[in-house]
């Protein structure tokens, strides 16, 4: 009895096999549905082992992101946007759907996908083409967004930090290549090829270290005086001044104009503050000349206002105005000298990067007279000096400029 029961118990297993055989064979005559066959894809969308249904949605999908963009060119590592309708761009959504009945046959549903999408890659034929507007060169502006100068060794600000940059290659981008790139574009983001240009061979640009840094106070609510300290701020920040060279602010900020973004606000006028174009920019000169002081740098050219300002003490600021009054900073040192410049959360500071020659300074303005005047503050005549010490001993004192502040009204309250 025992021998029969393993004699039916080893027939059953191969019965069981041939009925789920057939049970799978029944499904796969009766159950079937549409499936793209092959390595198909369209629109940079794979579309192999989908069903019709299924690849419908992702082409629509794919069609909705390009027409709502926006769409990235790029080239190394450089990349520029633009809205669809900047290129004119076409999807014949008809097309690309109906594209589909070549590709598609009748499979098992119980069929595992992957074997539906084997073979060599098979690309449908690109149903996005662009119109590009007669009034524009967006081709050119594009290939000039994506190109580069190649670059040598260079100083940059990482934070509030100096650092040296090695050479970096260039790129040229040309509008023939992006007219190339169009004609194969599949989604948002299109590769256009560029040209490789090597960098300059030069010497390598040595280590500086923080040698000095300054800081004022501004109202952070007073908006367009803000604006105008960061326009300022921008003709200071990671400017190089090789041995000998002269650093005008007026040569590097340029006219004030409104063009440029500069705003109305407070400036000096005789005894008082009355609002002016680009009023609140000599808050950054006077924290780039006391850095510049504080960092032993020499003066061709400075000169204070005509009353005290609110953020340093008299003898400690620097006016300018266009076309007659300038800050000019002379690097008299051996070395490379850098500034920077920012204006943030209430502070304008200017930090100088150098070599340390041993030294600190110290700025010493002088008050020789004073000038009452009722009802106004009184008037200052101030000379100002930077002290140069050696171990905490002062071993030169330097005449930096005279100044006669007229006896002026208080300056309004915040």
């Amino acid at each position: 009895m025992a021998a029969y029961r393993k004699k039916k118990d080893k027939l059953s297993v191969p019965v069981l096999a041939a009925v789920l055989l057939g049970l799978f064979v029944i499904s796969a005559l009766l159950f079937r549905h549409e499936v793209v066959s092959g390595n198909v894809w369209a629109m940079g969308v794979s579309l192999g082992g989908l069903s019709r249904s299924a690849a419908e949605e992702a082409l629509l999908e794919r069609i909705q992101e390009l027409r709502e963009g926006p769409i990235v060119f790029t080239a190394g590592s450089r990349t520029y946007e633009v809205k669809p309708e900047e290129i004119g761009l076409i999807i014949d959504e008809y097309r690309v759907l109906r594209s589909l009945d070549e590709y598609v046959s009748s499979a098992p549903r119980l069929w595992p996908s992957f074997l539906s999408k084997r073979g060599a890659k098979t690309v449908m034929a690109s149903p996005v083409t662009v119109d590009l507007p007669e009034s524009r060169d967006i081709l050119g502006e594009i290939a000039t967004a994506l190109s580069a100068e190649p670059q040598g060794s260079r100083y940059e600000f990482v934070e509030r930090d100096l650092v040296v940059v090695p050479p970096t290659e260039g790129q040229v981008v040309k509008r023939e290549d992006v007219a190339q790139a169009l004609k194969e574009i599949e989604g948002t983001c299109v590769e256009v090829a560029y040209t490789p240009v090597a960098p300059p061979e030069g010497q390598e640009l040595p280590a500086l270290s923080l040698i000095s840094e300054f800081s004022t106070e501004y109202d952070i609510e007073d908006t367009d005086r803000n604006v105008n300290l960061a326009l300022a701020a921008q003709a200071v920040h990671g400017k190089v001044l090789n041995p000998g060279d002269v650093y005008s602010f007026n040569r590097e900020a340029g006219e004030r104009t409104v063009a440029k973004g500069y705003r109305y606000a407070n400036v000096v006028v005789g005894d008082h503050l009355e609002p002016g174009l680009a009023g609140g920019i000599c808050q950054v000169t006077t924290t780039l000349f006391d850095a510049a002081c504080l960092a032993g740098l020499d003066f061709p050219y400075v000169t204070a206002h005509g009353i005290p300002v609110d953020y340093v003490p008299p003898g400690w600021d620097a006016a300018v105005a266009w076309d007659y009054l300038d800050l000019k900073i002379k690097n008299n040192t051996q070395e490379k000298v850098v500034f920077g410049a920012w204006v943030e959360d209430g502070r304008v500071t200017i930090r100088v990067f150098g070599i340390p020659d041993g030294y600190t300074y110290e700025i010493a303005p002088v008050t020789l007279a004073e000038y009452p005047s009722p009802g106004k503050r009184p008037g200052l005549l101030v000379e100002t000096y930077r002290v140069k010490k050696l171990n905490g001993e002062e071993v030169e004192r330097q005449f930096i400029m005279r100044n006669t502040y007229q006896p002026s009204y208080p300056p309004p309250t915040r």
